[in-house]
């Protein structure tokens, strides 16, 4: 075999696999991420005031990055609260990232300036929606300890998963095993939620 012939081949092999997995990608971008996997990346620009950020776990005890968007009132009801659990539990190495979609900067700061929180805000980056496994309903919060695992993840924001998730948050910070999670009961209680569970099932 000559050695045209010999590389003429194996570009032809990097070329099928550079398409397969351009194929797959979208299919892997599907996978909804569950309690023990890695946190992927989380990136993007910080708003109002437009500066770089990425996540960086292990430099927080326990992290929290909660998927909002500006239309989404449970997010309105939520975000004070999440204000309140990140204020309180700062000093102990807690810290809350809201990441909404990369475009909405201009309605996300005019929420912002109706909802102020103390916590940073991002316009996350295009590859982030799919990194996270498409964030279908906001919000959507995911719960990551320092070694950048997520430890626990919350659909939605009715007032029981709120107070479990606070109760998460203090056991995990004082080092105690989580309690059982709080589920919705029975079908989604918040009506705007059961709204987005419907567009997103018809959207697929």
């Amino acid at each position: 075999m000559s050695t045209m012939v010999a590389l003429e081949r194996r570009r032809l092999a990097c070329l099928a696999v550079a398409i397969s997995f351009a194929f797959a990608w979208p299919a892997a971008a599907e996978i909804a991420l569950a309690p023990g996997d890695s946190a992927p990346a989380l990136g993007g620009v910080t708003l109002p005031v437009k500066s770089r950020f990425d996540a960086d776990w292990s430099a927080s005890a326990l992290t929290l990055a909660n998927f909002w968007a500006s239309w989404c009132e449970p997010c309105r009801r939520e975000m004070p609260l999440l204000d309140n659990l990140y204020r309180k539990h700062a000093e102990r190495g807690f810290l809350v990232i809201g990441a909404c979609e990369s475009g909405e900067s201009d309605q996300a700061v005019e929420f912002l300036g109706q909802v102020p929180v103390s916590y940073p805000i991002i316009r996350a980056d295009a590859l982030v929606d799919p990194l996270w496994g498409g964030i279908g309903i906001k919000p959507t919060s995911f719960l990551i300890d320092r070694q950048g695992r997520i430890v626990r993840k919350y659909v939605g924001a009715n007032p029981e998963q709120t107070d479990g998730l606070a109760a998460d948050v203090e056991a995990l910070l004082d080092g105690r095993p989580l309690p059982s999670q709080v589920l919705p009961k029975g079908s989604v209680l918040d009506p705007e939620l059961e709204k987005q569970l419907k567009k997103v099932t018809e959207t697929r």
